[in-house]
């Protein structure tokens, strides 16, 4: 089994990589990294949620095979997760085990992480997650590399907020469990049950304490959940 992991806005393929000490050795976990960010800061830097998808399904096809493969999303990577799955069906690949949410509502709610961040200066956007605590980074001495990191954080949340996918479009077609922090100012007033138009299996809601970032503190906790549904 294939556990992939996509990452929040300005993260990286090693934003969970503490998770794996909690996993079965035997799961074969993916973290991806998005073209035009740090492992891979030499590739052009993609804009667009449906593009980033496509390159990571040209990588990685070989992982797709039907039941043999989970996915796990948290913010962004929510996003990523429902449009990648969405084109691997749309090719004929196969459909994940299980996915697994984090962090974020259906991307068919009218709902922005910044509002109007399309004419948004940078400043703007950095300053309203520094504000509240949402970079998902601790601040670096170094100013370039900071630069990069603020530029890649942008974009993120730039793409972020300019998908939006209609229930229409994608059935996972397996169960999906989904993880939220009962203090994410970002989900205040969000049913987080408006994942379930997105599958014909079951949708299960798991709130746990924390915000946006709670996933740090129950690692242990989601890993036994995901080994329990994927039944390894």
């Amino acid at each position: 089994m294939v556990l992939i992991f996509l990452s929040h806005a300005g993260g990286s393929a090693k934003s969970y990589s503490a998770f794996k000490r909690f996993l079965p050795k035997d799961l074969n976990v993916v973290p991806m990294e998005l073209s035009g960010r740090f492992t891979r800061s030499s590739e052009p830097m993609l804009t667009d949620i449906p593009s980033c998808a496509a390159d990571l399904l040209e990588k990685h096809s070989e992982l797709f095979k039907d039941g043999e493969y989970a996915v796990f999303g948290h913010s962004m990577g929510t996003l990523m997760a429902s449009e990648l799955v969405r084109q691997a069906k749309e090719k004929g690949l196969g459909s994940p085990a299980h996915v697994f949410l984090s962090g974020r509502c259906a991307p068919d709610e009218p709902v922005d992480c910044f509002p109007g961040s399309d004419n948004a200066s940078d400043e703007k956007i950095l300053e309203f997650f520094s504000a509240n605590g949402l970079s998902g980074s601790a601040p670096i001495a170094d100013e370039e590399l900071t630069r990069t990191l603020n530029r890649i954080l942008c974009t993120d949340v730039r793409m972020a907020d300019s998908f939006k996918m209609p229930a229409a479009a994608l059935d996972f077609g397996c169960d999906i469990t989904v993880f939220y922090g009962t203090e994410d100012m970002l989900l205040t007033g969000i049913d987080m049950n408006g994942w379930s138009r997105f599958t014909s299996g079951k949708c299960e809601t798991v709130p746990m304490s924390g915000g946006h970032f709670f996933f740090r503190q129950h690692r242990e906790e989601i890993c036994r959940i995901i080994t329990e549904k994927l039944g390894i």
